[in-house]
């Protein structure tokens, strides 16, 4: 079983062996209930106090911070060309849109009547079987 150290209380009981190696999760420690930040084995502490009291400019700093620390080299390697600033990269422009036939009704974005009636009637009903059924088959 893999688990990583606690930087609050120093406890080895943080266990990481199910968590995809690509993946950032916030979690607490089993002994002391601190939050740390976990990725790829390595464990930055959160200021709980922060995070709970601080204002958002407090907050903002804090866990910019904190990935900061993820942003080394060893975590995400660049490609060496990515350093080059004066590589000149072509702009793509949008495509144009073409005149074909007209959008499907089923293609086009819903209207607020359709949401307020969506959310009146049918998201009351949508739990019940028959009315299930008979309009997603």
């Amino acid at each position: 079983m893999d688990s990583v150290i606690c930087p609050h209380c120093k406890s080895q009981r943080i266990v990481t062996s199910k968590i995809p190696k690509d993946v950032v999760i916030v979690v607490p420690c089993p002994a002391c209930e601190e939050l740390s930040v976990l990725f790829r084995n390595k464990v930055i502490p959160l200021n709980r106090h922060i995070l709970q009291h601080g204002s958002f400019e407090e907050r903002k700093t804090h866990l910019a911070s904190v990935i900061a620390e993820f942003l080394d080299e060893a975590f995400f390697p660049f490609p060496e060309n990515a350093e080059q600033p004066d590589r000149k990269v072509p702009r793509r422009r949008p495509p144009r849109p073409e005149a074909g036939p007209p959008a499907a009704p089923h293609d086009l974005p819903i209207t607020e009547e359709e949401l307020e009636r969506f959310v009146k009637i049918d998201l009351k009903c949508i739990d019940n079987s028959s009315y299930f059924k008979k309009h997603f088959g």
